[in-house]
């Protein structure tokens, strides 16, 4: 599948833990292997009010949710943030 890395997660990345580095990694891997967005074997979350947004979520440890929050145009998956489960609502789209 095709994706592209938009600056802001890039930017959001930069931030965080080499623990959840690993795991944001495997999804990019995922991605990189998957045909359709259903063969990726992460939980997808649709964000509500926004059709075309969806969120991956990722469990880093037991205080802390992310979620990767991404959208797709047409054959093209486009990662936009990484961001904590409170913060992704207040700032993705």
């Amino acid at each position: 599948m095709k994706y592209i890395i938009e600056k802001s997660f890039e930017r959001d990345v930069k931030k965080l833990d080499l623990d959840l580095l690993h795991e944001i990694q495997d999804v990019v891997i995922a991605i990189k292997q998957a045909q359709t967005i259903s063969d990726i074997p992460y939980s997808v979350k649709k964000m509500s009010g926004y059709p075309k947004l969806k969120a991956f979520r990722l469990k880093f440890n037991r205080n802390k949710d992310f979620r990767m929050g991404f959208y797709l145009e047409e054959d093209t998956l486009i990662l936009s943030r990484v961001l904590g489960r409170k913060e992704i609502y207040k700032s993705f789209p």
